[in-house]
């Protein structure tokens, strides 16, 4: 193997490849783990020359004896180009191209991934950059430590038309986190022998398989040093974590590399390096943080309005309400049913809603009725803006209304249809967001079933409830179909519907239960190339879509599918979970996964979507549902009700933890505007806050909210305790204000008692908590003054933010940014107080005192003369009353 050495660029030596042949997992018998060892690999042709941000080279395919090794799935590409970009001192780009740049990569737009637009490269890079050029591989080592985080040099790189893999090697039992959507039940990732398919997919949560998103993004923590890498590319890939090795098995595009290396190796730089990349997640509004209920199975409007009536009849907390699909007319995107959903009921119950200072979001689908006279059809038609089939007819699948079509997000006049569409629904029913479904798109048929069928009803709306042999008569004619017309028009010389390399998806076929994957986009890209950017474009547009409506209020949209970057559009849902303590348990590791891939404002359905719930399981659920950044019960229409108020110990519970929720409302929108500013999640897993305690790698039964409140839910069954794991330092309950046998300086497991209707919730000693007097409204509740909770840690120490605005404005004027330090029974308020209308701080209160500020009993408030009386509560806390500070300019209390 030769060597090269470029400018600061260093040369290494590689070992022999290395050939895995590991068991495979059940559910994925066909899946290759073996890496392709007898691919001849490539080789650097000529010199690498400097770019403005950093190296650009030709590679050249090795010879091989007999061609072996060459088109193992697909068509051998022989000339590539690397470009090594040395974007930011955190960030390195590895970009291996087709020379010819007839590969489709990820979109450089809003619709896929605005690439930044780069002058130089970094100056002093956290990594060093080497490679080998005979045949080529390369490494990113991090400075600090000489760790080498990416390593390709020991294996094989395949560059085919229809088959692309490439591997990196990794410590054996190496802690990986990421790479989704898959549901899982642990946030850790099995790298004994794991593959993860990445393609979206519409799916019911089966475990362990592909579902809704699309997210090649990965972080590994090593010996408390965090890296991550994201490989940008939209194609269906399988992803095999084994031991030693991670490869990527792809089916098309290019391999785009982007490794993030944070100077201060903590797992949460990394989440915010990636989101300086694919953007930060969207700032939300107040309301937003309140509780949602939704049911798909309304059986009309009254049965939703006694829903919402049950929750005031129960004193629960109830925000928003959503309807589904039900009020559709024939499923129809904005229609009513004139019997059961009449318009203007619903118009009224928006106006309810609204005039109790609640809120009101419905969904809206993907595909749209292929219907003559259908104003959505019509006028997409019109502008020509639906997926096209190879001979230049519209693509007509099947989703709820019938035969459908679908919107192409890359047409240009999408937008104008688009912009009409969602404004006009909006202004019509008074709307404060909307919910999209379907967009992976989901179909329930193969291939364009309804050609030629408009105004035609198909066999069956649900067709999996048809008797096997005519779902079996059903496929073999729409595969014959869609075969006939891949013959007929199709002219790329690529084998869109059955490559021969077969990821692991779900469903099998790629074009089952979605578009065909011969359908077409605007500029003649197979949806082949664009499938799991279609729910991502779909968010951009309809953000666009609720701008342009209103420009001052901050867009509501929740998706079901999402992309490297959707978070800065769109909030996400896991889906169609079930009713079962394992999906209670699996939500954490989901909601983790999300919060790392940049969606912020995300939840799982509160009781589980499909199936029966049941009392127990409920109350659970709602215990530790009513922390989600996004909170919603949601259910489906065949299971029973399943509202927090069915059963009164599940209604106290719901109670309990609301109560905790709305009290920490400032507290969740401070670390919002952190997550909008950063990237950072709300949730967190310990081992991102404490990287450097192993305890923690494998915790995914506990949740950090922010830095300072710990949860520690019942997620298993008939359990009425937790042993929970706490990190070093003093942690408070949350109930009593008493703190935990833990150790200062170690982690400690401890036994909690968690009563049916109690979820233990802790704070760190340390932390400044701002909180306001919980109602049954957000709004009510954000005018209630605010008090602080000072926990003081071991030293007698605190620290604290708060972020106020207007809580809606999607431009701010005003916003004030403060800061809160407690030190030596001194407690300064400092930062930016541009918000002139912000509610008076009107009690403090101080937690630990015993051992710091001894026998405290009054309080002095800078530029007031007299001093204030406090209260003192068992020794331990000491409360100071009717403060009535202005939040308008920095202030310091003495305690004296």
């Amino acid at each position: 193997m030769k060597r090269n050495v470029v400018s600061l660029l260093l040369g290494t030596t590689a070992s022999t490849l290395c050939l895995f042949s590991l068991p495979t997992l059940g559910a994925v018998e066909d899946v290759n783990f073996d890496v392709s060892t007898a691919a001849p690999g490539y080789s650097i042709e000529g010199i690498p020359h400097k770019t403005k941000t950093g190296l650009e080279f030709p590679l050249k395919l090795k010879k091989s004896q007999d061609n072996e090794g060459v088109n193992l799935y697909g068509k051998t590409i022989k000339d590539l180009l690397v470009n090594i970009d040395f974007e930011t001192s955190d960030r390195i780009r590895v970009k291996i191209a087709d020379k010819d740049q007839k590969q489709v990569p990820v979109p450089d737009s809003p619709l896929g991934l605005e690439r930044p637009k780069l002058r130089k490269s970094a100056k002093k890079p956290n990594y060093e950059f080497k490679y080998t050029d005979d045949p080529f591989g390369f490494q990113v080592i991090r400075k600090n430590d000489k760790a080498i985080i990416f390593d390709t040099t020991n294996y094989p790189l395949v560059f085919e038309d229809q088959y692309l893999e490439i591997t990196t090697a990794v410590p054996d039992n190496a802690n990986i986190y990421g790479f989704g959507e898959t549901t899982l039940p642990n946030f850790r990732r099995d790298n004994i022998k794991n593959v993860t398919t990445i393609f979206a997919r519409d799916a019911g949560c089966p475990f362990y398989e592909n579902v809704y998103g699309h997210h090649p993004f990965y972080m590994e923590i090593r010996d408390g040093k965090a890296h991550g890498a994201l490989l940008l590319n939209a194609h269906g890939m399988d992803v095999l974590t084994v031991e030693g090795r991670i490869t990527w098995k792809i089916i098309g595009g290019i391999l785009e590399f982007y490794i993030f290396v944070p100077d201060d190796n903590k797992p949460n730089s990394v989440v915010h390096s990636y989101t300086d990349l694919v953007g930060k997640p969207m700032m939300i509004s107040h309301w937003m943080l309140g509780w949602h209920q939704c049911r798909w199975g309304y059986r009309d409007i009254d049965h939703v309005e006694s829903v919402i009536q049950g929750y005031k009849d129960h004193n629960i907390p109830l925000e928003v309400g959503w309807v589904d699909i039900d009020y559709m007319d024939t499923f129809q995107d904005f229609t009513f049913d004139p019997k059961s959903f009449p318009e203007d009921r619903m118009v009224k119950l928006g106006q309810e809603l609204h005039a109790n200072r609640q809120r009101f979001v419905v969904m809206v689908n993907a595909g749209k009725h292929y219907k003559t006279g259908y104003e959505a059809y019509e006028r997409g038609h019109e502008l020509d803006v639906f997926m096209k089939n190879p001979d230049g007819e519209e693509y007509v699948g099947q989703v709820w209304p019938g035969y459908t079509v679908y919107p192409d997000w890359f047409h240009p006049n999408a937008s104008k249809y688009w912009n009409y569409h969602v404004g006009a629904w909006m202004e019509r029913l008074s709307l404060d967001g909307v919910w999209i479904d379907m967009d992976e798109p989901a179909a329930f048929c193969l291939g364009s079933c309804g050609t030629g069928k408009k105004d035609v009803s198909p066999p069956s709306l649900e067709p999996w409830t048809l008797p096997q042999e005519v779902q079996d008569e059903m496929f073999a004619e729409e595969e014959a179909a869609i075969k006939k017309l891949e013959t007929d028009y199709v002219q790329d010389s690529r084998q869109l519907l059955y490559p021969n390399y077969a990821i692991n998806n779900g469903h099998g076929n790629l074009s089952t239960k979605t578009g065909s994957m011969i359908a077409y986009h605007y500029g003649d890209i197979p949806h082949y190339d664009l499938h799991s950017l279609y729910g991502h474009s779909e968010c951009k547009l309809t953000r666009d879509a609720l701008i342009e409506h209103n420009k001052t209020e901050r867009p509501f949209i929740l998706t079901r599918s999402s992309f490297s970057g959707s978070g800065r559009y769109a909030g996400h849902w896991t889906g169609d979970n079930a009713s079962k303590w394992e999906y209670l348990k699996s939500s954490i590791t989901e909601i983790f996964n999300v919060q790392m891939f940049g969606i912020s404002y995300s939840g799982s359905d509160v009781c589980g979507f499909n199936d029966n719930t049941t009392e127990i399981l409920c109350t659970r659920w709602q215990e530790l549902g009513a922390f989600y950044p996004f909170a919603r019960n949601h259910n489906a229409k065949q299971p029973i009700s399943q509202e927090p108020f069915r059963w009164e110990t599940t209604a106290e519970a719901t109670r309990i933890a609301l109560g905790i929720r709305y009290t920490l409302l400032p507290y969740y929108y401070t670390l919002f505007e952190e997550s909008n500013r950063l990237g950072t999640g709300v949730w967190r897993p310990l081992i991102f806050e404490y990287p450097e305690i192993d305890d923690f790698l494998d915790n995914d039964d506990q949740v950090l909210v922010g830095t300072d409140v710990l949860l520690s839910p019942v997620v298993y069954e008939n359990e009425t305790s937790v042993d929970a794991e706490f990190p070093p330092g003093v942690w408070y309950s949350w109930y009593d204000l008493k703190p935990v046998d833990s150790s200062t300086d170690s982690v400690r497991t401890i036994t909690l008692d968690a009563p049916l209707t109690h979820i233990p919730v802790h704070v760190r000693g340390g932390a400044i908590l701002p909180l306001k007097s919980p109602t049954l409204l957000v709004d009510e509740t954000y005018e209630s003054p605010y008090s602080l909770l000072i926990a003081l840690d071991e030293r007698g120490e605190a620290q604290g933010r708060l972020y106020i605005d207007d809580g809606h404005s999607l431009e701010q004027s005003e916003i004030s940014d403060i800061t809160f330090t407690f030190k030596k029974g001194v407690l300064e308020v400092d930062g930016c107080f541009g918000y002139t209308k912000a509610e008076k701080l009107d009690t403090i209160k101080i937690v630990g005192v015993n051992h710091h500020l001894g026998d405290v009993t009054k309080a002095s408030i800078a530029h007031f003369k007299e001093t204030v009386d406090l209260t003192k509560n068992e020794d331990n806390v000491i409360v100071l009353e009717n403060a009535g500070i202005d939040l308008t300019s920095s202030f310091v209390v003495h305690f004296e």
